[in-house]
């Protein structure tokens, strides 16, 4: 089910994309729109959380110091799923440590360590596409990942079912605070796309 959920966002990121491709380049989340813009201001990211799988998490990023429009929010949830996935890795080598996890586990522990550290890199990279003003289309491949590396320590357990996951909240947390960051994406870019075709190609 997460898998098709997935599936479908990126279905709409790759729309968003085709729209910026008809209309150009465009930056991620350019700073140098209109004060007028649809996403401008702390009243949008109601709207947003409401567009977004798990509704109470991105609410709760938008009570975090320094959030108050859409890109902040995109920001934040980059930074608490990074800080997340960083926690679920320290959590995986402990267990590893205080069992001597050999065999099945100790192959899936890896695979789960190796999982939470592709995401940190994944969701750096995004941020720094962010911050440079990147196009749209290397902002979602970078999402992309970071939502598949989110599910590599799950993938790791289906191929051993007999193994029952000690990780499992772990899991599933950083699962979705990670399928938030696309989510948001996915909402942002659609909202971007949407304005600069009504403003038109040429205004910056």
């Amino acid at each position: 089910m997460e898998r098709f959920i997935v599936a479908s966002l990126l279905l709409l990121l790759a729309s968003a994309a085709a729209v910026e491709g008809r209309m150009g380049a465009a930056a991620v989340f350019h700073n140098s729109m209109p004060t007028n813009h649809v996403l401008t201001g702390g009243g949008e990211l109601p709207r947003i959380c409401d567009q977004v799988r798990f509704k109470t998490i991105c609410r709760g990023f938008t009570k975090l110091p320094g959030v108050a429009t859409p890109r902040q929010l995109l920001m934040a949830s980059i930074r608490v799923a990074s800080d997340k996935a960083k926690e679920a890795k320290l959590r995986v080598e402990e267990y590893k440590a205080r069992t001597h996890a050999s065999g099945p586990m100790a192959s899936i522990a890896d695979t789960c360590t190796k999982g939470y550290d592709d995401v940190v890199q994944s969701l750096g990279e995004t941020r720094q596409l962010i911050e440079s003003k990147g196009t749209n289309f290397d902002l979602n491949i970078k999402v992309s990942d970071a939502v598949t590396h989110a599910g590599d320590c799950s993938t790791g357990f289906e191929d051993f079912p007999d193994i029952k996951s000690p990780f499992a909240a772990i899991q599933q947390n950083v699962y979705r605070v990670v399928n938030n960051v696309l989510n948001i994406a996915v909402v942002v870019q659609q909202a971007e796309a949407h304005q600069a075709k009504l403003l038109g190609p040429h205004v910056h």
